[in-house]
């Protein structure tokens, strides 16, 4: 007999798990620092900031684990089948739009606020500059390969697995498919600064994993996303043009951006509700009758051994 583990997994077990890894993240920094002042001192202290967000990702999914096991969940069934490299491509050029998606919903979404509530989105969208690549203070370097390691693959990886893979997939047990899209989506957003963007990026992805009934799709498509963010940076640093703002006054004054964001969207937005939603048999992964999992195959992809986790 056949039981569902995402009857018994539950979303508040997560977020219990998720306090714990905060409380764990911090207790290791102080120990590190205790031991290790001299990596840890200074203004900045890229390595203790880099330490930070990858402690949490690695004790939260530690600690989630043990649940998981428990379950009986099949690792194998929620990532579902391994497409080729021709498919992983085609989908990945999706990354391309969702940029101009981010871009506008960022003026859609503070534009108006930063005449409503000036004070917030100065203090939240224009100073708050979260750092992705260090030029300076101790231990720099390391930080920075360390950076580059959980935004582009490690972040990806636990996010796509624990919001499309897990959240999806119990909620929608819980409410119905859309429902779970919507949420899952929402809290994704919550998560991140453009809230708008964060949300439209969550729904697509949670799609693209039920459309194609498998997680490697938008895990790749993560990636790429956070590459791109961090290759652009990058090359900021390399060539010296910033394309951030260091005023209110000169983020309103650049609204025409937002606004061609959005014509150029459009077409994009009508492409992808025409084929992708429309087009949709809203089945998630993990809830298809096992015997019609195990035999799925398809021109695109192949089986998945679980074996091949240990690549990723």
């Amino acid at each position: 007999m056949y039981i569902n583990p995402f009857e018994s997994i539950r979303f508040r077990a997560l977020v219990g798990y998720a306090i714990l890894a905060f409380i764990a993240t911090m207790l290791s920094i102080f120990i590190l620092g205790e031991l290790l002042p001299a990596w840890f001192k200074g203004d900045p202290f890229p390595l203790g900031e880099t330490l930070i967000s990858l402690l949490l990702y690695v004790f939260f999914f530690l600690f989630t684990l043990s649940m998981l096991s428990r379950s009986g969940l099949s690792y194998n069934r929620l990532f579902g089948v391994l497409p080729n490299w021709r498919t992983l491509g085609r989908y990945n050029l999706w990354v391309v739009p969702l940029v101009i998606v981010s871009i506008a919903s960022t003026y859609f979404l503070f534009f108006p606020l930063s005449f409503l509530f000036p004070e917030f989105v100065k203090s939240w969208f224009i100073e708050f500059d979260p750092t992705l690549i260090w030029t300076s203070g101790n231990n720099y370097r390391l930080a920075n390969v360390l950076n580059f390691l959980d935004i582009v693959l490690i972040a990806p990886l636990l996010e796509e697995f624990f919001f499309r893979g897990i959240l999806l997939t119990r909620w929608t047990v819980k409410w119905k498919v859309l429902p779970a899209v919507i949420v899952s989506s929402g809290v994704f957003a919550i998560l991140h600064t453009n809230l708008i963007g964060g949300f439209c990026f969550g729904c697509v992805m949670a799609i693209f994993y039920i459309r194609t009934q498998s997680l490697f799709i938008p895990i790749s498509l993560h990636i790429v996303n956070n590459l791109t963010a961090w290759l652009m940076v990058f090359l900021e640093m390399q060539f010296g043009n910033s394309v951030s703002y260091g005023t209110l006054a000169e983020f309103q004054a650049s609204w025409w951006i937002g606004l061609v964001g959005l014509i150029v969207s459009i077409p994009f937005i009508i492409h992808f509700w025409r084929h992708y939603i429309r087009n949709t048999d809203w089945q998630v992964p993990y809830l298809i009758e096992p015997t019609d999992c195990e035999n799925k195959t398809t021109d695109e992809s192949q089986k998945f051994p679980i074996s091949r986790l240990i690549v990723l």
